[in-house]
């Protein structure tokens, strides 16, 4: 298979990601747009992303890239979008199976704040890695959210997440 045959994520910005999202999705290519249930005044929900104007496509970067341009045309009914781009050299960054993975696990209604309780020995700033649950594997440093210790990981270049609770056995410095 070539390298520009492999299916890769994308992040997509968009000012109407929830319109990208439908409108690729009946071409077939598969979306995800992390969304979360927001009541309204008269009481009826709406459903809104989690992170406004975001959504990520799994395709070819040849397909993402002649998606985007088309969305740029007044001939389309896809919203006009942009994928995000490496800083150094302008390519469309691709995002990992492991942190897409991630990304969805942390995006999911039932997520909670990581908190990480009674191990004095893990300082803010400490790198660590999870060792068990759902989790293992991923390395991240101990902050400090709202007063309490989480651990956050970046996803490069797009945004950094706080992990659900884990356990402090289920940790160890890196």
């Amino acid at each position: 298979m070539h390298k520009n045959d492999a299916k890769n994520w994308y992040a997509v910005k968009s000012g109407r990601p929830l319109k990208v999202a439908e409108r690729l999705a009946e071409r077939g290519m598969e979306t995800y747009l992390p969304t979360e249930s927001v009541r309204r005044q008269d009481g009826s929900t709406l459903r809104k992303p989690v992170i406004p104007k975001l959504l990520f496509i799994n395709t070819t970067p040849k397909t993402a890239k002649e998606t985007e341009e088309e969305s740029r045309t007044e001939t389309t009914d896809l919203p006009p979008f942009w994928i995000y781009r490496y800083q150094r050299g302008g390519d469309i960054q691709p995002i990992t199976a492991d942190e897409m993975r991630l990304f969805r696990l942390l995006t999911s209604d039932d997520t909670l704040r990581c908190e990480i309780y009674r191990k004095d020995e893990f300082k803010i700033g400490d790198l660590l890695r999870v060792t068990g649950g759902p989790f293992a594997g991923y390395q991240g440093y101990a902050r400090r959210i709202r007063k309490n210790k989480h651990i956050v990981v970046e996803i490069e270049g797009l945004c950094a997440i706080a992990l659900p609770f884990i356990h402090p056995d289920l940790l160890e410095k890196v």
